[in-house]
């Protein structure tokens, strides 16, 4: 009997032991390395929790590389809150350009939307779906600035109100791009420009 309580009571002692350094282990890993819980829990299927640790890791380390990282989970998993957060502080990043050019390098593609209007687009579409419209239909047309490329941030709010049915965002919108100084326009932003003005019209008044 005194043979299976020390039997017992060693494995308790191991078990406990094991468990005290995973706890240690998870912990050291949360407060010291953000930056492998963001991938760890991602990998885990916890989205939420990635985008958490990212945000940890760019805090710290302040390396655009981890907001973009959040952001990009949180437009994965449709998190129109975290797109909101993260994006915007991806774009206030005095590194966003730098890195939106080493995407757009990386993409396998010419035609594909350029990462920096694809993150544009998706923070106005996810204040749009948040329900904040008019801040949404606002900061689309801050994002534009200058130029109207392909697959803008206001083309994308257009063809969310245009799913939605949302005439008044649909007007809003289109009253806006009446008021657009195009002095700046390229001549391919002017043609893409008219043909997008020309068919928003059609939808308006029809």
């Amino acid at each position: 009997m005194n043979v299976d309580k020390i039997i017992i009571k060693s494995i308790l002692t191991t078990l406990t032991s094991i468990l005290l350094l995973f706890v240690f282990m998870v912990t050291t890993l949360v407060f010291v390395f953000p930056q492998t819980m963001m991938t760890l829990s991602y990998d885990l299927g916890m989205e939420r929790a990635s985008i958490h640790f990212a945000r940890v890791a760019y805090e710290r380390r302040d390396s655009v590389y981890y907001i973009a990282y959040a952001t990009d989970v949180a437009i994965e998993s449709e998190d129109d809150e975290k797109i909101v957060a993260c994006g915007e502080e991806l774009i206030a990043d005095e590194d966003f350009a730098s890195y939106c050019e080493t995407r757009n390098e990386a993409k396998e593609e010419t035609t594909e939307t350029p990462y920096e209007q694809y993150v544009y687009g998706r923070v106005c579409v996810s204040t749009y779906k948040s329900g904040d419209k008019t801040k949404a239909v606002n900061r689309a047309f801050e994002l534009v600035q200058g130029g109207f490329c392909k697959n803008n941030a206001v083309v994308a709010i257009i063809m969310t109100a245009f799913s939605a049915k949302d005439t008044a965002t649909l007007q809003d919108v289109k009253g806006k791009m009446e008021q657009m100084r195009k002095d700046g326009f390229s001549s391919e932003d002017d043609d893409y420009f008219g043909l997008i003005l020309a068919a928003l019209e059609g939808q308006t008044n029809g």
